[in-house]
């Protein structure tokens, strides 16, 4: 093993000792000890944020559609890189985003890299399902020339027996899970309330 293999898993080790055991103090409601409950679909068993939702009969597939693309530019920095696939006519867009996690040690917050995520919507009259799946932790460079490491597919991470140096990764897991889950949350909350509201139009007319 080299010098700087050892001084990366020394690194995580550390993480493991010090950051779930100081993460978010103030949230009470995070147990270090509980993997949060995730929706796990029972077809592709990937933890899968679903649902469909009912919005007023007269909003037609185009109309969602409009709402749609206009949460996307709002809800991400650069909606043009997030979106991967997007057709009017059939009602449908797609979009792969990520959102930063983070270990807490001696009292700081110090990123932890990324999970990345692919978030579907399908429009329909009066009704919209949308999709959220296929989560998967990508680490980054901290200082010294360190990094941390990516954890990969976020299913691995519940009910895990992974350990570096006798330690258990699962409580620096569940804090990773945590976080992401009260993320999503947030996004599918404010998706619901954009989905609501009729789409800004543009026309010049209109000024």
């Amino acid at each position: 093993m080299t010098m700087k293999k050892i001084k990366n898993l020394l690194l995580f080790s550390a993480l493991i000792l010090f950051s779930v055991s100081n993460a978010f103090g103030q949230q009470e409601k995070f147990n270090k000890k509980v993997t949060p409950k995730l929706p796990i679909d029972n077809l592709t068993n990937k933890i899968t944020y679903s649902e469909v939702v009912y919005v007023d009969s007269l909003a037609n597939k185009e109309e969602l559609f409009s709402r749609a693309r206009e949460w996307f530019a709002k809800a991400y920095k650069s909606s043009t890189n997030v979106i991967q696939m997007e057709d009017k006519e059939s009602g449908k867009i797609v979009g792969k985003a990520l959102m930063k996690v983070y270990h807490k040690t001696l009292g700081s917050n110090y990123p932890s890299g990324y999970i990345n995520y692919t978030i579907s919507i399908y429009l329909k009259d009066g009704r919209y399902k949308y999709e959220v799946t296929d989560f998967h932790h990508t680490g980054q460079l901290v200082s010294g020339g360190n990094r941390i490491p990516d954890f990969g597919i976020c299913e691995n991470m519940i009910n895990t027996t992974d350990k570096t140096m006798g330690m258990s990764y699962q409580k620096t897991y569940n804090y990773y899970l945590y976080q992401m889950d009260n993320n999503i949350k947030e996004l599918i909350s404010d998706l619901k309330a954009s989905m609501t509201t009729k789409a800004t139009n543009t026309k010049k007319e209109d000024w």
